[in-house]
């Protein structure tokens, strides 16, 4: 039986609860090939054991106690894998890189317009670190499962590909590829809100100005989103042909639209392209003054 642990670090447990979707599958696997150890929404304990084969992480890396955690879980650990967006790339609580410390507190516990005399909370609370993290800036990841939350097949394929010794694979392609719009091709006239006007169900979304992140979005998701009419908001990351996932969508629509592109603040432009990845992404690293690999 192989030793499985989760934790959770910065995270809302949604990936948890995703991972909890497996239902008779996972019962299955926790029956003939798993034993969990650990894990601090599933089970009572406290300490994290030694000898893990096999270590899930949600959440990203934000207060010093989250660092403790995953640090100790990699050492203990043979194979470790990001789950969400939040592990795998910063997800939308990495946003908060693009203010300083004190302006975020300062807006959360001062200005917030439901608190009364408000102060930043400090008593018995870990160290808040400057800037929110993937995982993978304080400890090595073998693998990752992006989403948020993931799909449960996502899920079951990287489990079951290790149990069975093999090397788990995410999809190459983009949310486009699955997508089942009728694509001609021609660029949008302009970017179009939501509701203005009702999207054609057929049509590609993006071609009728609507902001859908699918051409720079890995593939897995069998498209719900675009399905239902809704644009995709890029919660899989990036695809492997794409560097990074919102600078490849805004040069696409600088490319495709040239002077009908509007100029949109920092704030709103990162929400909208690097809504989960803005951490991960060339404009977070650039925020917090990190060199860019290319």
């Amino acid at each position: 039986m192989k030793k499985l642990a989760t934790v959770g670090l910065m995270a809302c447990a949604g990936c948890h609860v995703a991972v909890t979707t497996l239902t008779y599958k996972l019962v299955d696997l926790l029956k003939t090939q798993l034993e969990l150890v650990h894990s601090y929404i599933l089970m009572d304990r406290k300490d994290i054991p030694d000898g893990i084969d096999v270590a899930i992480v949600e959440g990203g890396v934000k207060t010093s106690h989250d660092e403790e955690v995953v640090k100790e879980l990699r050492v203990k650990s043979k194979v470790l894998i990001a789950i969400g967006d939040c592990a795998c790339f910063g997800g939308i609580p990495g946003l908060i890189n693009i203010y300083d410390l004190d302006s975020a507190f300062k807006a959360a516990y001062v200005e917030n317009l439901s608190t009364v005399d408000g102060f930043r909370p400090t008593k018995d609370l870990p160290e808040t670190k400057p800037h929110a993290l993937p995982i993978s800036e304080v400890v090595k990841v073998d693998y990752m499962i992006p989403g948020c939350p993931p799909r449960d097949i996502t899920i079951e394929n990287v489990l079951t590909a290790l149990l069975s010794g093999e090397q788990p694979k995410l999809p190459s392609t983009t949310v486009c590829d699955e997508c089942p719009k009728k694509k001609t091709g021609k660029p949008p006239e302009r970017l179009r809100r939501l509701h203005e006007p009702v999207p054609d169900p057929d049509q590609c979304l993006l071609e009728q100005g609507f902001l859908c992140l699918g051409p720079v979005t890995r593939a897995g998701c069998k498209a719900e989103c675009p399905a239902a009419n809704i644009p995709c908001d890029g919660c899989y990351g990036p695809s492997d042909k794409t560097w990074d996932q919102g600078l490849a969508m805004l040069d696409g629509l600088i490319g495709a639209m040239k002077e009908k592109t509007p100029r949109i603040h920092l704030e709103t432009l990162s929400g909208l392209i690097n809504r989960y990845t803005f951490a991960a992404s060339i404009l977070g690293k650039l925020a917090r003054k990190k060199p860019v690999k290319p």
